[in-house]
């Protein structure tokens, strides 16, 4: 339900409607996700008896929340711009002859492949460079384990600093 929907059939219920009618939307907005609200509502039932200035608090909360959407005309704009441009795209493409099409796609093909071999240039350039830094990293961790090992019984020695030899 959204919030304005919410807001007034609480305002409907706190006017005419019974506390049953409260319980079944406070199961309706449990449901829904809406718990906060849904337990507010639940609270406003108190023993069978709907205390209808509390559940008027709630909906007085409820319309509070509802928040206008604002409408950003610049991008109403910007997509009925690329409207007409699709359209004359369209109107383009039908107008073309099979062979102007079979060109395009060709074209569009070799531009997609040309990308593709630039793409999978870098990505082997970067596995390069990302196999250099591991193998580094390897390295140092290899000659810090060499440094604490003994070199007769290959075991690290204990705390006490004795080795199995």
């Amino acid at each position: 339900m959204k919030a304005a929907e919410i807001a007034e059939e609480i305002d409907l219920i706190a006017e005419i409607g019974e506390a049953d009618d409260a319980l079944d939307l406070a199961r309706r907005l449990a449901g829904g996700g809406r718990t906060a609200w849904a337990i507010d509502v639940r609270r406003a039932v108190v023993r069978g008896v709907l205390d209808r200035d509390r559940l008027r608090a709630v909906g007085s909360r409820a319309a509070a929340s509802v928040q206008l959407v604002r409408t950003d005309w610049r991008l109403v704009a910007e997509l009925k711009a690329m409207e007409a441009d699709l359209r004359g795209w369209l109107a383009a493409d039908a107008a073309a002859t099979p062979a102007e099409r079979r060109e395009r796609r060709a074209q569009e093909w070799d531009a997609r492949q040309r990308y593709e071999e630039r793409a999978r240039r870098y990505n082997e350039q970067v596995d390069m460079v990302n196999r250099e830094r591991g193998r580094a990293r390897n390295e140092a961790q290899a000659a810090t384990v060499r440094a604490k090992t003994c070199m007769s019984c290959f075991q690290v020695p204990a705390a006490n600093g004795e080795c199995g030899c």
